[in-house]
């Protein structure tokens, strides 16, 4: 293995490209978030910095004090040590997206500053539309493999094991999943259930607030409705998503939710936890030793975390 991969030095670590990239993808966070359903609900309601650490550590309640009760006068007080409480262990995600120019591309065919923007231009829309892509396809993936997010269907279900705790073996980390069919027989049924199964799990009498599937599933409620009853979130609309309410909720679809689902999610329990010091960061532009191009990454650290699945639900199965 060669000792170097990387020249620096002030002819290799462009400042000019690196400030111009800087320049360039202030919006890329905005693009990031305000084109996935998902990810702009995340930013709108559930979006947290951490500082870092070795991994994302997030207390957990599990029982109840069992030491309260009703006394009278001089009755003997119930002072029995409690437990109850754990923490759920979530580790980091990293992604990356590189960002190459050639040096023919920067000396030959776009000479000056102006035309180099351009096309730093061009390569960061490229970057930021195969990130988002990168991101949404693995936040709804069926499983979750290696070092990517955690995927939504493994935390909102009975049975996977998440943040080191064992949903078979502990019920209380179990979200409300509810086997669905034919949306014209049972389907606004099955959302009563799930929605107000995951309401009777919060003491403060507070329902999912996003409801999210695939497009299909999404038109079977939207053709449920009269036009008179089609109300919808003004801001998330203000966003670019078609959406519409439901009890409160706002219901919106995925291109890469999974088929025949829904899910029901809320705010105060499921999380966008984003490393503050790898928010899309952008790195200098270095130049590999065997190469004549210069490279820079945009970078991003976080998690999806959740504090109570068993506040989290989705209904499977779905057809017309």
């Amino acid at each position: 293995m060669p000792d170097k991969i990387f020249t620096y030095g002030p002819a290799n670590v462009d400042g000019l490209l690196s400030h111009s990239l800087s320049a360039v993808r202030k919006k890329l966070s905005d693009n990031i978030f305000t084109r996935i359903p998902l990810f702009q609900w995340l930013k709108q309601k559930a979006k947290i910095s951490e500082e870092g650490g070795a991994t994302l550590v997030v207390p957990i309640m599990y029982g109840k004090n069992t030491t309260a009760a009703s006394y009278t006068g001089y009755g003997i007080l119930d002072t029995t040590p409690q437990d109850g409480l754990t923490a759920a262990q979530y580790t980091w995600a990293q992604y990356s997206v590189s960002i190459s120019i050639s040096g023919r591309e920067e000396r030959i065919q776009n000479k000056g500053e102006k035309a180099i923007l351009k096309l730093l231009d061009s390569k960061v829309k490229q970057a930021e539309m195969s990130i988002r892509d990168r991101l949404d396809i693995d936040m709804w993936a069926s499983s979750t493999v290696g070092s990517k997010l955690l995927a939504l269907p493994t935390i909102v279900d009975t049975t996977t094991t998440i943040a080191d705790i064992s949903k078979s073996a502990n019920t209380w980390w179990q979200a409300q999943v509810n086997a669905s069919g034919s949306f014209a027989a049972q389907g606004k049924t099955d959302m009563n259930l799930t929605y107000n199964e995951v309401m009777n799990q919060s003491m403060d009498n507070t329902g999912p607030d996003f409801l999210c599937g695939p497009q299909a599933v999404y038109e079977f409620y939207e053709n449920s409705l009269t036009a008179q009853l089609r109300y919808t979130d003004n801001k998330y609309a203000d966003a670019g998503f078609e959406n519409l309410k439901y009890k409160g909720a706002t219901m919106t679809f995925d291109s890469n939710a999974p088929s025949g689902t829904l899910f029901f999610l809320r705010s105060e329990n499921l999380k966008l936890a984003t490393n503050e010091a790898t928010n899309f960061i952008t790195t200098p532009f270095i130049k590999p030793d065997n190469q004549d191009a210069r490279v820079a990454q945009i970078l991003w650290a976080g998690q999806l975390t959740s504090d109570n699945i068993r506040k989290l639900g989705k209904m499977t199965g779905l057809t017309a």
